[in-house]
């Protein structure tokens, strides 16, 4: 499947208020401008370079732990029929702030990207993807045809209960869009060495499961 095609397969654009707090980004930490509606940092939440893995969240959680599963989401009681937050009873679609982790952790104006900031990143009018390796880490450098300017994502896996899997061979990143039309998932940005999409996944898309974020600002 092309990017194009890809692309094509849009949900609408979310809208996110965006409000400001103290600032905590790491050094190193650059957003840089890739001529799109946000700007995109240099590098994963919880990441050292722009080679790093970074971080492994579940979707609304801000901080990690040792095992990712349904009995240890914040947002459930154990079981997909019965989450407690974002779900079809109160109808809330895209992360509160106080449940995303870029903000939480990095402050400032950085939070998670809407799956239409993701699409807009995809689509190849705006940006080309290569696929390519950076300090022995395979991934994609993303350069932006309006600006010439580039960032790198590290092929990154997921984490499922206590190990991390598909690393060699799934990028995996969260967006702050549930997927409304099955609440116990969320939009992600998942990638291999053939293809890159914006998508809700199976599995790996299953809201209590540990993922890489790249925030935006």
């Amino acid at each position: 499947m092309s990017l194009a095609t890809m692309f094509a397969m849009t949900v609408g654009h979310a809208k996110v208020n965006v409000t400001e707090n103290k600032s905590q980004t790491p050094d190193g930490v650059e957003a840089v401008d890739m001529g799109l509606s946000v700007k995109w940092a240099n590098m994963n939440v919880g990441a050292k370079k722009s080679s790093g893995f970074g971080t492994y969240f579940a979707w609304g959680e801000t901080k990690p732990k040792e095992y990712y599963s349904w009995n240890t989401y914040a947002w459930s009681r154990g079981n997909t029929q019965f989450l407690t937050k974002y779900s079809t009873t109160d109808r809330r679609t895209q992360l509160a702030l106080s449940d995303d982790a870029a903000r939480a952790n990095w402050g400032g104006e950085w939070r998670m990207p809407t799956v239409s900031e993701y699409e807009e990143l995809i689509n190849p009018a705006n940006c080309s993807w290569e696929w390519t390796n950076k300090d022995g880490v395979n991934g994609y450098k993303v350069t932006s045809k309006k600006t010439g300017k580039s960032i790198f994502f590290p092929i990154t896996g997921c984490r499922f209960f206590g190990e991390v899997q598909f690393r060699a061979i799934n990028g995996i990143y969260w967006t702050s869009s549930l997927y409304t039309t099955n609440p116990n998932k969320a939009w992600c940005l998942e990638f291999n060495f053939e293809d890159v999409s914006v998508y809700y996944g199976d599995l790996s898309s299953n809201r209590f499961s540990g993922r890489c974020i790249r925030a935006v600002r």
